[in-house]
């Protein structure tokens, strides 16, 4: 099959796609707008490259979306979005990736994702297991105010800059195993299932010694 290569500005705004949406391999080498669309049977972005500026703000993904190995190089704006299951396995962002207030249903998986400038999940809601394992976040991270249902894992991610987990609410018990916070990170407010009070007290004494 041929690779897709996508010349003009792809404005696919509000539009409902009852098919399942198949962008393996696109190149989109101008801005693509998605702003409200809607995909019935998931969507196929695996290895897509976006080299300009792409909005998927208030877009609702049903069923698998996959953008493993898929590389932004303009800003990603996936705000308001709402995932069933989700893979971004090994994507790069090298603009801002802001998803705030997204919600997933399913399952998340951010394994090995770089980020090369700012990461934007705050009051997100994850309601299936997550795994940010082995992530790169060169920007500063933010989750705060962000509520982790099922399991999650951060293990062995490197954070560069500072990381923010303020207000966010863990429902299980969160994974950080070997994670690095290279300028600190804060965990104010944030909340804890009894269960998991000795993470929670790792955590705080963490984000104590970050901040001194």
């Amino acid at each position: 099959m041929a690779k897709q290569v996508i010349n003009h500005i792809h404005d696919w705004a509000g539009r409902i796609i009852s098919n399942k949406a198949d962008f393996n391999g696109a190149d989109f080498r101008q801005e693509v707008y998605f702003n409200g669309t809607q995909f019935d049977q998931g969507a196929n972005f695996r290895h897509a490259q976006f080299l300009k500026n792409v909005w998927f703000e208030n877009c609702k993904f049903s069923q698998l979306s996959d953008f493993t190995g898929a590389v932004f190089y303009g800003r990603a704006e996936f705000r308001n979005v709402r995932f069933d299951d989700v893979v971004f396995e090994q994507a790069v962002f090298y603009k801002d990736a802001w998803f705030g207030g997204s919600e997933f249903r399913a399952c998340a998986d951010f394994h090995k994702v770089t980020f090369h400038n700012e990461a934007g999940f705050g009051h997100v809601s994850y309601q299936g297991k997550t795994d940010y394992s082995l992530c790169l976040f060169e920007g500063n991270g933010g989750f705060d105010s962000a509520r982790f249902v099922d399991s999650v894992s951060f293990d062995q991610s490197v954070f560069m800059k500072k990381a923010w987990f303020d207000n966010a609410a863990f429902f299980r018990s969160p994974s950080f195993e070997r994670a690095r916070f290279e300028k600190g990170a804060t965990f104010e407010s944030a909340s804890f299932p009894e269960e998991t009070s000795p993470v929670a007290a790792q955590l705080t004494e963490l984000a104590k010694r970050l901040a001194s």
